[in-house]
Formats: structure tokens, C-alpha cells, sequence
């Protein structure tokens, strides 16, 4: 997506791809953390957390999509939403192994 946004010749439709290729480009980078076995889950948690403010939160504010209100509350739904669904279908899958 990075690289196709510098072929698109609409300026605001490159920009949009731009920001939307690096979120998803630190979000899926960030996925490991979760198999690092040897930390609990709290420390993983915080980790990943961290990574994504100092990464997605300022990419979301530079993209100007959202006011800086805006754009934390979206933030932090995602994440929280994100987390709980991982975290149950983590779950689930444990229980299929059990």
C-alpha cells in the first residue's frame, strides 16, 4: 500500500493510502509480541500497547482523518476492541488444544 500510494496522482488519495499502508504496516509488525511465551500476558499487553502509541497514535494525528480528541478515542476503541477479541478467540483456541 506505501508503495502504490506514490503512483496515485490524487494527492489526498495518496496520502490516505500512505497513512493506511503504515498502520497496518506497524500494526502487523507488532503481532509477535504476543508469541514471546516467557512474558506474562499483562507485560506483552503494555508492550504492545506502547508500540502502537508511539506508532499508529501519531500516524492517525498526522493523517489529519480525525481531530486529536477524535483520533485517541478511536485509537483506544480499536485497541481495547482488538485486545478483547484476541484475547477470547486466544481463548478458544486453547480450550480446542485442552
Amino acid at each position: 500500500m506505501v508503495t502504490l500510494a506514490f503512483f496515485i496522482e490524487d494527492a489526498m488519495q495518496s496520502r490516505g493510502t500512505l497513512f493506511a499502508g503504515l498502520i497496518a504496516a506497524a500494526t502487523i509488525a507488532a503481532i509477535p509480541i504476543y508469541d514471546i511465551d516467557s512474558w506474562p500476558l499483562a507485560k506483552r499487553s503494555l508492550v504492545h500497547f506502547f508500540v502502537m502509541l508511539v506508532t499508529v497514535l501519531p500516524l492517525l494525528l498526522f493523517s489529519r482523518w480525525f481531530s486529536v480528541p477524535l483520533a485517541i478515542g478511536v485509537f483506544m476503541l480499536f485497541g481495547i476492541g482488538g485486545w478483547t477479541i484476541g484475547y477470547f478467540a486466544h481463548r478458544i483456541q486453547e480450550q480446542k488444544r485442552s
